[in-house]
């Protein structure tokens, strides 16, 4: 029980920490729907239901066309098509074809993925590991 208390406390004050830094960055972009806070130099942003990326001067790097993107982490973000997600790089280069039903972010070289009800490893080249 104290476990979900604190899940449940952090993911609010997660919420809480997005929609600040959201409301300052939207004043900033006001194009958009909503946007988020930088990582590796890019924000999501949304425009017209969806996602992509700007840099800190508000160039689009990787126009919204995704359903879903999580933030960039070590030059990585999660990239969601339709049901499947997949990565892209900071130049919006798809380095994982959106083909699995959720991705991790990557821990040193490799990510946890699920595909087909089941969790494995991946490298960055999308090669099956251990």
């Amino acid at each position: 029980m104290r476990n979900i208390f604190i899940l449940l406390s952090f993911l609010f004050l997660q919420q809480i920490a997005f929609s600040q830094s959201n409301a300052k960055n939207k004043a900033k972009f006001p194009k958009y729907q909503a946007v988020g806070t930088f990582h590796n130099g890019l924000a999501k942003v949304k425009f017209n239901n969806k996602w992509g990326f700007i840099d800190t001067l508000g160039v689009e790097v990787i126009p919204p066309r995704y359903h879903e993107v999580g933030d960039f982490n070590d030059g990585l973000a999660r990239v969601r098509v339709n049901e499947k997600w997949g990565m892209v790089d900071t130049q919006g280069n798809v380095i994982i074809k959106p083909t699995f039903e959720w991705i991790y972010d990557f821990e040193g070289d490799r990510a946890k993925v699920l595909l087909d009800n089941k969790t494995y490893y991946m490298n960055r080249k999308g090669q099956r590991v251990e």
